[in-house]
């Protein structure tokens, strides 16, 4: 059976809109806790009805996850403040939603003999996040379940199903469990036929990369940055960025400078603010001329986070400091 392409939750629907306004290639928003009023209203629930929030009809739970996946999938397109609030909530309502039908999701991503349930599956089953009961937000009453994820998703992987694997990898990237394998990732991040494959393969990257994972994952990514898509390099360098290693510097400013997206651009903007070396700032700079807002934006902000001046405006200003900067290691001497 062909899955529908509304069902393919490729890496164009991580929030990366968020950045368009936000200006920040920024992880998703932590799950925040309830408010002390819904946790009493929950738990008042809760003392009648244990199980509530569980679909007992799996036809009904999954095409109401169907419905909110497109929804979020729809707002993840969408730049306007309101749609990113809309997006926000909706994955706390998606979150809710599948950690209350966990069980029910995670046998059918392993056990279900319907092809458009177990895509929605390995979609859904990353909503499954919530803080762990020790952690900030986190609940006693509320063990966390995701863990139980990991081994299904990659079985899922290794399947080989295009349209499986693209959901399950967009999963991975929001469980984000230390023990997600990299060279899996690798693997498909660097040699997949399908782009959206290598793109969700490069987020999942992006979301577990480690500084001590450099020796493994920067040649890799470095060669990643030239994929000819661009979530793909996107991704890369949110990862590289996450390594935090300074022999990113060159390939970053290359994507900075001659990337033809400037969503990548920006990305890369913000993160070679965020690793942070001198030899950046004349790139940085350059880039405040750029003719696309955001990859302007973004190198004044980097700029600031390394410089520490917020009191400069504007490529003028910020060319003018710098031509006098004892940082400057090239500016003229007498």
């Amino acid at each position: 059976m062909t899955v529908p392409p509304s069902l393919r939750l490729a890496v164009r629907a991580f929030p990366w809109c968020a950045l368009l306004l936000a200006a920040a290639c920024q992880s998703e928003p932590p799950l925040e806790p309830l408010p002390p009023r819904e946790m009493e209203q929950l738990e008042a629930l809760r003392r009648y009805d244990p199980k509530t929030g569980h679909v007992k009809d799996k036809g009904t739970l999954f095409v109401s996850l169907d419905q909110n996946l497109r929804k979020w999938r729809e707002l993840g397109t969408r730049t306007e403040i309101a749609d990113i609030d809309q997006r926000t909530s909706l994955e706390v309502v998606l979150t809710r939603q599948v950690y209350y039908n966990f069980d029910t999701i995670l046998n059918e991503l392993e056990h279900g003999t319907d092809p458009e349930h177990r895509v929605t599956a390995a979609a859904a089953i990353g909503f499954s996040k919530i803080p762990a009961p020790d952690e900030r937000g986190g609940d006693p009453a509320f063990p966390t379940v995701h863990g139980r994820a990991l081994q299904p998703l990659l079985a899922v992987i290794e399947s080989g199903q295009d349209e499986l694997v693209v959901n399950a990898l967009l999963s991975l990237g929001r469980i984000a469990s230390p023990e997600t394998p990299r060279d899996l990732l690798i693997e498909l991040m660097v040699k997949h036929h399908h782009s959206d494959v290598r793109a969700n393969a490069a987020l999942a990257l992006a979301q577990v990369a480690q500084p001590a994972d450099a020796p493994l994952l920067m040649a890799p990514l470095f060669s990643s940055l030239g994929d000819p898509n661009p979530m793909v390099r996107l991704h890369a360098v949110k990862a590289l960025g996450r390594i935090g290693d300074k022999t990113a510097h060159g390939p970053l400013i290359d994507r900075l400078r001659r990337d033809d997206t400037p969503l990548v651009q920006a990305c890369a903007a913000l993160e070679l603010g965020k690793i942070g070396d001198w030899g950046t700032v004349n790139y940085l700079i350059d880039g405040l001329q750029s003719e696309a807002p955001l990859v302007a934006f973004q190198c004044h902000q980097a700029l600031v986070r390394l410089t520490r001046r917020t009191d400069l405006k504007g490529y003028v200003a910020w060319r003018e400091w710098w031509s006098e900067a004892p940082e400057n290691r090239d500016r003229p001497h007498g």
